[in-house]
């Protein structure tokens, strides 16, 4: 039986989201902290945070400083053309959750949903700002998002995807409701200062 229906998820990227500047002092900021991220964690159905290596393997870090104010400003500043064309309707910002992830060799994400537990279920836009140090020292980590189709059984699945490959200064913004995954990142040296190095985050109702 042929699906009822398929519904594309809508993604919004930017190139050169930030000046040359400030991504390099971004980078600069980040690898001087490299020894105070810590192993990411996933969220389990009531909020709290564990550790799961088959799920979910990266480090992060929530101390940004200057940094969050840098991303959140400008985000704000784009956030209108963003839901608009993310075909959502403008709604007050309740705050802004920011984190920088570094992704190194043999290091993923397996597919889930960002507002998928109660305590994060605010959450309305995802967002993943990507930078490196150059020349880029590793490949893979692309970001893939899935589109919702309802099945014979009226179960919503994941469907065809989209995949977007990390660039250098590029921003996507994506629904924090849909399903995404990061495939696994490839880097030869395995050294933190040669990582897929992300700012990320949601924008919550």
């Amino acid at each position: 039986m042929a699906d009822l229906w398929r519904h594309q998820t809508p993604l919004v990227v930017l190139d050169e989201f930030l000046v040359a500047q400030e991504w390099a002092g971004l980078l600069q900021y980040t690898l001087r902290r490299g020894e105070a991220f810590t192993q990411s964690g996933v969220l389990d159905a009531g909020g709290a945070s564990r550790t799961d290596d088959a799920y979910r393997r990266s480090q992060v870090l929530y101390e940004l400083n200057a940094c969050q104010n840098l991303i959140v400003d400008r985000i704000t500043s784009y956030l209108p053309h963003v839901l608009a064309r993310l075909r959502q309707p403008p709604f007050p910002v309740s705050r802004f959750e920011v984190q920088l992830t570094a992704t190194n060799d043999g290091q993923f994400f397996k597919t889930h949903r960002d507002d998928d537990s109660e305590a994060v279920r605010t959450r309305a836009i995802s967002f993943v700002y990507y930078f490196f140090r150059e020349p880029k020292a590793f490949n893979g980590g692309a970001l893939r998002l899935y589109d919702a189709q309802l099945d014979q059984n009226g179960n919503v699945t994941s469907g065809e995807h989209q995949t977007i490959h990390p660039a250098q200064n590029q921003i996507v913004f994506f629904p924090s409701n849909c399903l995404h995954e990061v495939l696994p990142v490839h880097c030869e040296s395995g050294n933190f200062a040669d990582s897929r190095f992300t700012l990320n985050g949601w924008v919550h109702r």
